[in-house]
């Protein structure tokens, strides 16, 4: 077996995982929109926030189980098979891409639901009719936002600069 059958076989699991995921969150998200949005937070508001809860990882997981190949053909440059340097690099730049897949798709996950948790909110203070500015988010609040943020960046350095992190990786080995 060699690391391109290994890495297809990973992203295939990494896409499977991420489907539980989904299908186990998909029951939480509708309760938590029905129970906390009140009447001020229409059918259609449910549908879209639930829809678009729903593709991003919907069409990261299928395309990771469906296609694994496309995605190990876009990440590992064709080299020569015998040089066991070469599977080393490939192999490791794999490894920090689908670390920075992960964090893309839970800080995803996680934006969804700030995003959805603020607009319920804003959506209550406005049904009863507060008189002044609205309070202030609480300071767990302000650091989920910002933890996920940073969640997000650093998945994405990690993800585009998988071959540039792998080879300065090496050289310290070396």
């Amino acid at each position: 077996m060699d690391y391109r059958t290994i890495t297809s076989l990973i992203l295939r699991v990494a896409g499977a995982l991420i489907l539980i995921q989904l299908v186990i969150a998909v029951p939480h998200t509708l309760v938590n929109l029905l129970r906390f949005g009140g009447e001020a937070t229409k059918a259609l508001d449910i549908f879209v926030l639930t829809a678009l809860s729903l593709i991003i990882p919907l069409t990261i997981s299928l395309t990771l189980i469906y296609f694994p190949s496309v995605v190990t053909n876009h990440v590992i440059r064709p080299s020569n098979e015998g040089e066991t340097t070469a599977v080393s690099e490939g192999l490791r730049s794999v490894a920090f891409s689908s670390l920075g897949m992960y964090f893309v798709c839970a800080s995803l996950f996680d934006g969804v639901y700030w995003v959805t948790k603020l607009r319920i909110y804003y959506s209550f203070i406005d049904e009863q009719r507060w008189y002044g500015p609205p309070p202030a988010l609480t300071p767990d609040d302000f650091a989920g936002i910002a933890s996920t943020a940073f969640q997000l960046l650093f998945g994405l350095i990690l993800l585009l600069g998988s071959r540039g992190i792998s080879n300065v990786v090496a050289r310290l080995r070396s």
